[in-house]
């Protein structure tokens, strides 16, 4: 469009009408011209990149000052957040704000309110048929204590970086964070795996009875009947995200159906995981000292259950039988082995002793009569027989004390705890202490006796085999002995033989005891050292004057003689070749403490 018009200016009479069409057409022309850029000039051209260049640079110079800005300022937060040893701003567990609060403080602050304080936590799932699976959140790895609760608190808003620690402490202070007492990484996915295989085989065998009868020795189905599945995994999700959640209201889960009653299939290999069951022996259980009821082992053919099952036709019962497996040791079989064999007995002479020493032995051997030692637990004389008082029955007797024989109340009980030593080597027993006389005693070979004094020394032994075992102790009248008995459990048939070496020492006599073990057929097993003994020979005391005027008559005055049931030199073995060991012996009782010992009697 042009500015002017062509027409040529000596119309007169048109001069008005043409001055207006160029007014409006060069208004138009203006109005277009406006409406589009127009083209520089070429030396205008020529400097526009220039200047663009250095408004770019100047854009990114300026943005990489910024960047470089944040990120210091971002570092420095960062700096200072993993400087803090405070838990970040807005950070809660459970409803419990934690911010700005050390471990310690955090800790308290949680154990207030009640986090970390219950023994234990438990959420209950209800399964189909009735069934009910409960959870426990201890053994779960879903419980923490308020301690364990506030490190992971504090951990839980750290990062492991200080731009990380920067974004962390931002969203803490902007939105917050809260948490539930229950750490994900120490989560127990194996336990709750177990828990609830157990709980789906158990309600799987409740939904089959509508279908499936499990009977003791086979299973029986019919063909055509409906099935239904339980989704562990699927369950397992549920229960994980309830206690990551903390949320412990109870849960239901529902069983879901598979296939129908025109092409209804039996999954066999479900079926064989539910009904299958390792074979358990029967163990003793020490409240009812009997033996628990065995588990025989149970499954059945896979192949031929599945050509039964094919065979058959919609409607019919098929009978998948079971393959039944006795474990080891049954019941009734444990129960004839419980205290069945002897394992040892012995007998010593009371020949000599006073009726106040006879009747200390008849209260010793009472008090041991009958007790049960379960495996793994340990026997104390001491313990059992109590301290020894007149009041408890106890009388004067013949003891050793400070090297000599005296009067002591419950004097000759050692007799008793000598007799059941002997009885415990020969049962193949652990033996966890044991001293010897101070003087050598006449009921037993040397290195076989075992003293006790109130309250120490004691003599204790373990039960370290696999079955209980009892004691029976009583004082034969007739035949004027104590005797010993140890009841138990012997299937492998294993035999121990008890020996011992002497020889002459300037004051008295050493003594070696061995043990040696066999087998049912009289192979030795082992032989092992057992105890070491160390005994002076007896020399006469001199009779200390009595601490009362007027002695009870039934006390009995202390001996001038060496006792009847003490060896006298003469009775000490000559040396052998063997030499004195090398291994120290075991010292006398009052050896132990440099004073008299009470009660180490004869």
């Amino acid at each position: 469009m042009k500015l002017v018009s062509e027409r040529p200016s000596n119309h007169s009479h048109t001069e008005g009408r043409e001055t207006l069409r160029s007014r409006g057409s060069a208004a138009a022309s203006v109005r277009s011209a406006s409406a589009r850029p127009a083209r520089p000039a070429r030396a205008e051209r020529a400097e526009a990149p220039k200047r663009g260049g250095k408004s770019g640079k100047r854009a990114v110079i300026i943005a990489a000052a910024v960047f470089a800005a944040v990120l210091a300022g971002l570092l420095g937060l960062g700096a200072y957040a993993n400087g803090l040893d405070t838990i970040f701003p807005h950070v809660s567990m459970e409803g419990i704000s934690l911010a700005g609060l050390t471990v310690d403080k955090a800790a308290e602050a949680l154990a207030a309110n009640g986090i970390g304080a219950e023994e234990d936590r438990t959420l209950a799932v209800s399964l189909p048929a009735g069934t009910e699976l409960i959870l426990s959140a201890r053994e779960a790895g879903a419980y923490l204590s308020a301690p364990e609760a506030a490190v992971y608190a504090y951990e839980s808003c750290r990062g492991d970086s200080y731009l990380a620690n920067a974004f962390n402490y931002i969203k803490c202070a902007v939105s917050g964070m809260a948490l539930n007492a229950t750490d994900p990484e120490k989560l127990d996915e194996a336990y709750l795996r177990e828990k609830i295989d157990s709980g789906v085989k158990a309600a799987r065998l409740a939904l089959m009875e509508s279908s499936i009868t499990i009977g003791e020795d086979s299973i029986s189905a019919i063909k055509g009947a409906s099935v239904v599945k339980i989704d562990s995994d699927k369950l397992y999700g549920t229960l994980r995200d309830a206690l990551l959640a903390g949320d412990y209201a109870p849960i239901r889960s529902d069983a879901e159906p598979a296939g129908n009653s025109d092409t209804d299939e039996l999954d066999l290999q479900a079926l064989y995981d539910t009904v299958f069951a390792e074979p358990v022996n029967a163990q003793y259980d020490p409240e009812t000292r009997q033996a628990t009821q065995h588990v025989a082992g149970r499954s059945f053919d896979i192949a031929a259950a599945e050509t039964l099952w094919n065979e058959a036709r919609n409607g019919d019962k098929v009978i998948i039988p079971f393959i039944l497996e006795e474990p080891e040791l049954t019941t009734e079989r444990l129960n004839a082995l419980l205290f069945a064999d002897t394992l040892a007995q012995k007998s010593t002479t009371l020949a000599g002793s006073s009726a106040a020493r006879i009747n200390n032995i008849t209260k010793a051997a009472a008090a041991i009569n009958g007790v049960v030692l379960n495996p793994g637990e340990e026997f104390s004389y001491n313990l059992t027989l109590g301290q020894r008082t007149a009041a408890a029955g106890y009388q004067a007797a013949g003891a050793y004390s400070g090297g000599q024989v005296v009067q002591e109340i419950g004097g000759g009980i050692c007799q008793v705890s000598s007799t059941l030593y002997y009885c415990t080597l020969l049962s193949n027993l652990e033996i966890t202490s044991r001293l010897c006389h101070y003087f050598g005693v006449a009921y037993l070979p040397a290195g076989l006796d075992a003293t006790v004094s109130w309250p120490s020394p004691d003599f204790r032994f373990k039960n370290n085999g696999e079955y209980p075992i009892k004691i029976l102790s009583f004082v034969d009248k007739a035949q004027n002995t104590v005797a010993v008995q140890i009841l138990g459990s012997n299937p492998e048939g294993i035999r121990v033989e008890m020996s011992s070496e002497t020889w002459q020492l300037a004051d008295g006599y050493g003594a070696q005891s061995y043990r040696s073990v066999y087998d049912r057929d009289g192979n030795l097993i082992s032989k092992t050292k057992e105890a070491a003994s160390r005994y002076y020979y007896h020399v006469d005391p001199t009779p200390s004057p009595s601490p009362s005027p007027s002695p009870s008559p039934s006390d009995t005055p202390a001996p001038t003689t060496i006792p009847t049931d003490t060896p006298a030199p003469t009775d000490t073995p000559a040396p052998t070749a063997t030499p004195i060991p090398s291994q120290p012996v075991a010292p006398s009782p009052d050896a132990d403490t440099g004073e008299p010992v009470s009660n180490a009697d004869v």
